[in-house]
């Protein structure tokens, strides 16, 4: 394949992709890619997040976004010479250009302070990358950065009233500390980006520029390695971290290739299943697992919002709090399966008492309670009893009953290869069974959590909400069926043994 210059100028994004993968840098450089814009809650608050962020500064100028680039530029210059708090500036040279969220005079001198604001809760790598590439692009415009801070949002702020505190929610902090103690590594990284600029190379799969930990999780498999590897048994290695990816280079395509002694035990069963394309079970295991559960079995599954600014009292950022459950009760003796779901009216406010008042009323205290992944449903109730301790004594009661269902399939006790190597409800119950969450407008919690939020934020209309409601409910039923199938399938294998 023939490689292009590159193009400039090149964006901050596309700097920070590249330190991720020079293949991807490369193909969103050459707009060969463009980057999938993903829904989630996050995109729902972000200007209202702005907004509690420029709170704290006086006397500002805004560039607004809907005007041209050059138009931004020369807007951005004016307000430098005027020495003003500036909002979106966008600062450009004839290699690399940034939008800042602020940049703020120093009040002596003629330093300026680089500000970003990140709705999150800790700060990562990737983001004193941000900061590097901003400084050095100012830098070379002449600008003298004084210092880099971070807005972010403080998590163990609670909400006591009905408004958010921006002085208390706001956790701000500078980063020229932890930018010091990275400069080398990222002085690196930016020579290894001004070479490849200068001498670019695609694809490449080796060597010592970044590229994707594993194939299988690339974009643009086509344009990277010529062909889809999805029908490539490999990238289906669980836990497999840099096997799949030296498997790949050394021209190892399948499970049966794989050398024994480069698996663990675990590696080894899925290896065994894939070739012999049948299913395990460690019957010792399970029976051990399952031993002592009851003849009625529940299976409870909740949906939540976790938004990252708290919308009800007492709560804290990025704090679950749900909306919605699910709940399937078999009793196994005489084969009689009754399903109970709750889901809040998002115009009724606060949901959390209502849900732990249905939950009190309808789950049963003497039998044992299945979910996947259990520590997130106990999480929920434990927070909910924390608001409202009368009900502690019910927490107290169904506490022990719990027992987590995905524990088996984690612990490779189950393996089908029809599971492709992964663990997740939406994977094994198709393996197992014949159903399925295709065909569900919601397949994901993320998504019911979007969908939710939307709801509360009133950007549905009535017929769009009706339908939110009821797809929220379908897609939350769907798991505890699921997890009663999954049940009932692995009960009838312990039977012989039983």
């Amino acid at each position: 394949m023939s490689v292009n210059k590159i193009n400039y100028p090149i964006s901050k994004s596309q700097y920070i992709s590249f330190t991720r993968c020079s293949n991807s840098f490369y193909l969103i450089n050459q707009n060969l890619h463009q980057k999938e814009n993903h829904l989630h809650s996050g995109n729902l608050e972000w200007h209202e997040f702005h907004d509690l962020c420029t709170s704290i500064f006086e006397n500002t100028i805004q560039i607004p976004r809907t005007i041209s680039k050059a138009e931004q530029k020369l807007a951005t210059e004016e307000a430098v010479t005027q020495r003003k708090t500036i909002l979106g500036g966008y600062f450009e040279s004839s290699s690399y250009f940034t939008h800042i969220e602020c940049l703020l005079p120093d009040s002596e001198g003629e330093g300026w302070t680089i500000i970003d604001f990140r709705p999150i809760g800790s700060n990562k790598l990737e983001i004193y990358r941000s900061f590097f590439f901003q400084k050095k692009l100012l830098i070379s415009l002449g600008f003298i950065i004084s210092d880099c801070k971070i807005f972010r949002v403080n998590s163990s702020y609670v909400l006591e009233f009905d408004k958010v505190d921006s002085n208390k929610f706001l956790h701000i902090e500078s980063v020229v500390e932890k930018l010091t103690r990275e400069e080398v590594r990222f002085e690196e990284e930016w020579k290894a980006f001004s070479e490849f600029q200068n001498e670019p190379i695609f694809p490449i799969h080796d060597g010592n520029l970044p590229t994707c930990n594993s194939p299988k999780v690339c974009l643009v498999q086509t344009e990277c390695f010529g062909e889809s590897l999805e029908r490539y048994e490999i990238f289906e290695l669980r836990e497999g971290q840099e096997l799949p990816k030296k498997y790949f280079q050394m021209g190892i395509r399948t499970f049966a290739e794989m050398p024994d002694e480069d698996l663990s035990p675990t590696q080894r069963i899925q290896k065994h299943c894939h070739m012999t394309n049948e299913a395990y079970f460690d019957h010792a295991q399970l029976a051990q697992f399952f031993d002592n559960v009851t003849s009625t079995v529940a299976f409870l599954d909740f949906e939540s919002i976790n938004p990252l600014i708290p919308i009800y009292k007492n709560s804290h950022p990025f704090q679950h709090t749900p909306f919605l459950f699910s709940l399937h009760i078999w009793d196994s003796i005489r084969d009689v399966v009754t399903h109970f779901s709750y889901i809040h009216p998002p115009d009724q406010y606060d949901p959390r008492k209502e849900i732990l008042a249905q939950l009190v009323a309808n789950v049963p205290k003497d039998v044992t309670i299945f979910s996947f992944n259990d520590f997130f449903e106990k999480k929920i109730i434990e927070e909910l009893v924390a608001n409202f301790p009368e009900h502690f004594d019910f927490w107290n009661s169904i506490q022990p009953n719990f027992k987590d269902l995905a524990l088996p399939f984690k612990k490779f006790w189950i393996y089908s290869p029809k599971q492709k190597g992964k663990a997740s409800l939406k994977e094994i119950l198709p393996a197992f069974s014949e159903t399925t969450h295709t065909g569900l407008s919601i397949r994901a919690g993320q998504d019911a959590n979007y969908q939710y939020l939307r709801l509360l934020k009133k950007q549905v209309t009535l017929e769009e909400k009706n339908r939110v409601l009821e797809d929220l409910v379908a897609y939350c039923k769907m798991d505890t069926y699921g997890l009663l199938i999954l049940y009932k399938m692995i009960k009838e294998k312990l039977n012989p043994i039983c």
